[in-house]
């Protein structure tokens, strides 16, 4: 079998004599990352917390953003515009009204005190620089009138609901259609029975910097209303920013109990009864060597002003578990050296030993999120930083403060002191009472030979070479584990061909936002009819002429059969109506293009009945038309799918065209994320995985071991994200974040178990699998359950944000101890390649080697003895 192992040599080398070295020198090692930790933590006064939904949770190459750019370009019309002809989604303050007794909302008694409540809002004032301000001053114009959402031109005010027959979704050429919600018909015509749901929109201008204050007050006022007959359910713009900064805020105490669980755990794990080998303080320096990667990390970013995200409230337990599951190993491998031997000697054996593993573990979670960082979602992006560097620093800080302080906690060993008062005190056997044995007693006894390699082996340890060892190495259970593997193979596929893609904003509020059932109601009465798309012509259709004018309607046609669109009598479009004017006017278009622009542009854009269609239609400086626009509107967009699929027809349609057609609404913004989410997933998962296969080589001194980390890392991600599907997640860029986080969790389970698999030496692939059991089982156990209890606090979390986390992370722990514990041990007894050349078979008392079973339950003692 090839070896590459040239490279794991000298580092094994180096960290031996960097161990030496760390142990004579200890003082500076502890001072100068705390030096370092303090200079850098200052930046943290930079904090710039950054909450635009947009910003954050769309796709930086999103197409929309390039398609808005291009209508902005044409169409420019600052705050005086109509609503539907927005670039952006605006400013606004919007309510749904629905009946208390769940009932019809068009009746007189609702209809008045829907008035009330307008008032109410009209009423809203704020104080800016310029005195008191209210709705009607800082509202959304067109032709110096706030714009309305239909309401009052449907009912006006003091009119009588007998007799009034309102027709649905057009009433006297008035677009209702977002107004009403859960509307019947009466028998087949189109005239409203009844209406379950009304909304309501107070839009505002666009760069008024009053609009925040006014939406906060919009907010509280509506909040306090009791109405009499109706529900008010409100939302503003800035909701989900809002509500996005409150979610961080509202598990701090969640945070807290997850912090103090992890390291109690990791200091109660840490406690033996022997009261020299007791080491509760050294587990202790390791979770304050992990809080000062996170404080350098943060620190260094904001002093480069990169913004802190709420997601990345999420990375101190990340590092904590990563730095914990590293001092576990450290300690572990401290542990297995000559409990008599000079501290000197013990330290440059457990670093060459733990250092090179948590190398190989640290370089490849720093490459899993550096490899975040050039994913198109800034969340992503940003929380990648922040977890990559702190993952760096943890590392610095792990083979540099947390060595020195093992160093110094050797030379308390060695002489022999107490872990609590550093006293002197005598082994067990020297007690002179039971309660000295207990509280004082410790250390090796005078009877132990001065060749014992190893601390008296933990309960657990002992538990993974005398039973789990010989349990999963027997052809029955290795049988059992790989049928069991084929299932969670076969579940995992089945999850992922149905998982579900895409973010839906409302999750970004905690449940019981106000958000929450605003959203709700507006899913289930109003979205029969969706964005109002804009089909938008480029120059080339700039002449009058009528062959030019057939073709334009009949490319316009094409859009209007779609199956997510109506047809054209719900579309706005200037052309459509221009030429029905000239039949009224009785003006021939086949009349000269001047002729026709002066008609155009004098009398039919300047008639108040059709001046909104100035906004679709651009001149240039010559006067001739050198971009226009219709409004085609969409139905039934209820669905994530819905919306990519509305979207992704809309451009095909376009880029089929002979036209240089570009299609745009600004929620597309948003649906981009639907088309970008699932092959920028695999792309990061494609270039993660090439690393993780590149550092393996590198650092696992065979081949094949090094495929089976990255299968095992592929295996535990295609179970995670499978297993998304079944707990009811959404692909999207929150759960692409996890998913990369995963794979840094999933090589620290897999490349441990195969580097110390590859480096043991023994009888058989079997005893090497047991020897390598007994070695990490319980710091891998420790590791993971630390996590699992730490991140179990946030399971009842009311943010999706954090409950996504705990999902995410819940399976990657328990998918990675069942690749670490059963999955990779049954495939290297049978896959996993020869010993480590140049390593000393282990030799077995004859007596005890009558079979494989007996040989593995004593290879401990073999390698204790072996020299």
């Amino acid at each position: 079998m090839v070896q590459l192992d040239c490279i794991e040599k000298r580092l094994v080398s180096f960290y031996k004599r960097y161990g030496k070295f760390i142990s004579r020198h200890p003082i500076p090692f502890l001072i100068v990352p705390v030096l370092i930790t303090i200079a850098l933590g200052c930046g943290m006064i930079y904090l710039e917390k950054q909450t635009d939904v947009e910003e954050l949770f769309t796709p930086t190459n999103g197409r929309a953003k390039d398609e808005r750019d291009v209508v902005e370009d044409v169409f420019i019309h600052d705050n005086n515009v109509t609503v539907n002809r927005l670039t952006t989604l605006g400013r606004y303050g919007r309510m749904i009204l629905v009946a208390k007794d769940g009932g019809n909302v068009i009746t007189e008694e609702i209809i008045s005190e829907v008035y009330t409540l307008i008032e109410i809002v009209q009423n809203i004032s704020v104080t800016d620089s310029q005195g008191v301000v209210k709705f009607d001053d800082i509202c959304l114009q067109w032709l110096r009138e706030c714009q309305t959402d239909g309401f009052v031109y449907t009912f006006p005010k003091g009119s009588s609901m007998r007799e009034k027959n309102v027709t649905y979704p057009v009433y006297e050429d008035v677009f209702i259609g977002s107004l009403f919600g859960g509307v019947e018909l009466k028998g087949n015509t189109d005239v409203i029975s009844t209406a379950a749901a009304i909304q309501l929109i107070f839009y505002l201008r666009i760069d008024d910097v009053t609009a925040d204050k006014w939406e906060d007050a919009f907010l509280e006022t509506l909040e306090s209303y009791d109405g009499n007959l109706v529900e008010v359910y409100r939302y503003t713009s800035r909701s989900l920013e809002l509500e996005l900064e409150h979610a961080s805020d509202s598990v701090f105490t969640s945070f807290t109990i997850a912090f103090t669980i992890i390291i109690n755990f990791a200091i109660w794990s840490s406690i033996r009864l022997d009261n020299v080998q007791n080491k509760p303080w050294l587990a202790l320096m390791g979770v304050v060597s992990a809080g000062f990667a996170v404080v350098s990390a943060f620190g260094f970013l904001m002093y480069c002003r990169v913004p802190f995200i709420d997601i990345v409230a999420t990375t101190p337990i990340l590092i904590l578990s990563i730095g914990v599951d590293d001092m576990f190993i450290m300690i572990a491998s401290w542990r297995k050296t000559n409990i008599r031997g000079k501290v000197e000697e013990r330290m440059g054996e457990a670093m060459s030993e733990a250092a090179l593993s948590i190398t190989i573990t640290s370089v490849t979670d720093a490459l899993a999120f550096g490899v975040g960082v050039l994913a198109v979602f800034p969340s992503v992006r940003i929380f990648c930083a922040y977890t990559g560097l702190a993952v760096l620093f943890d590392y610095l800080y792990q083979v540099t403060f947390f060595a020195a302080c093992m160093a110094i906690s050797g030379k308390r060993e060695r002489a022999n002191r107490h872990y609590g008062t550093c006293l002197r005190v005598k082994p067990e056997d020297d007690s002179p009472n039971k309660c000295y044995a207990i509280c004082c007693s410790g250390g090796p006894s005078r009877k132990t030979s001065g060749k014992t390699r190893e601390e008296s082996p933990h309960a657990v340890m002992v538990f993974f070479r005398d039973f789990f060892g010989p349990f999963i190495t027997h052809s029955v259970t290795k049988a059992a584990v790989i049928i069991t593997y084929l299932a969670y193979v076969g579940l995992s596929i089945w999850g992922i061909l149905n998982l579900q893609q895409g973010l839906q904003l409302q999750n970004l509020a905690l449940d019981d936002s106000y958000v929450k059932p605003f959203y709700d109601l507006e899913e289930q009465y109003f979205k029969t009819y969706g964005p109002v798309v804009f089909v938008v012509f480029p120059e080339e259709l700039n002449s009058l002429e009528p062959a030019v004018n057939e073709d334009l309607l009949s490319t316009l046609a094409v859009f209007e059969n779609s199956e997510y669109t109506y047809e054209e009598n719900l579309t706005d479009c200037w052309l459509r109506s221009f030429i029905g004017y000239l039949n009224v006017r009785n003006i021939s278009d086949d009349s000269d293009t001047d002729t026709l622009l002066h008609v155009l542009r004098y009398e039919f854009l300047a008639n108040p009945s059709f001046e909104h269609f100035s906004l679709d239609v651009t001149f240039g400086d010559d006067g001739v038309i050198i971009a226009s626009r219709c409004l085609v509107i969409t139905k039934d967009i209820n669905t994530t799918n819905r919306e990519r699929d509305m979207m992704s027809d809309m451009r095909e349609k376009a880029d089929q065209s002979k036209y240089d057609i570009t299609v745009y609404h600004p929620a597309f913004i948003f649906f981009d994320q639907y088309t970008a989410v699932l092959p920028n997933t695999l792309q990061n998962l494609g270039i993660a995985l090439a690393a993780m296969m590149l550092v393996s080589l590198i650092f696992i001194p065979q081949p094949i071991c090094s495929v089976w980390v990255v299968l095992c890392i592929l295996s535990i991600e295609a179970g995670v994200v499978g297993f998304m599907s079944h707990w009811d997640v959404n692909l999207d860029s929150i759960s692409m974040i996890n998913i990369i986080l995963c794979i840094g969790f999933s090589v620290d389970f897999s490349a441990h178990i195969a580097y110390t698999f590859t480096v043991s030496d023994g009888v058989s692939k079997n005893a090497r699998i047991i020897k390598t059991l007994f070695t990490l089982g319980m710091p891998i156990l420790q590791g993971a359950l630390s996590t699992l209890f730490g991140i179990s606090v946030l399971s009842m979390s009311n943010g999706y944000i954090f409950r996504i986390f705990f999902k995410t992370l819940f399976l990657v722990i328990v998918f990675g101890l069942l690749h670490s514990m059963f999955f990779l041990p049954v495939l290297l007894t049978f896959l996993g390649g020869s010993a480590k050349s140049g390593a000393v078979a282990d030799t077995v008392p004859k007596e005890e080697s009558s079979t494989e079973k007996s040989s593995n339950m004593h290879i401990n003692h073999a390698y204790n003895n072996r020299e």
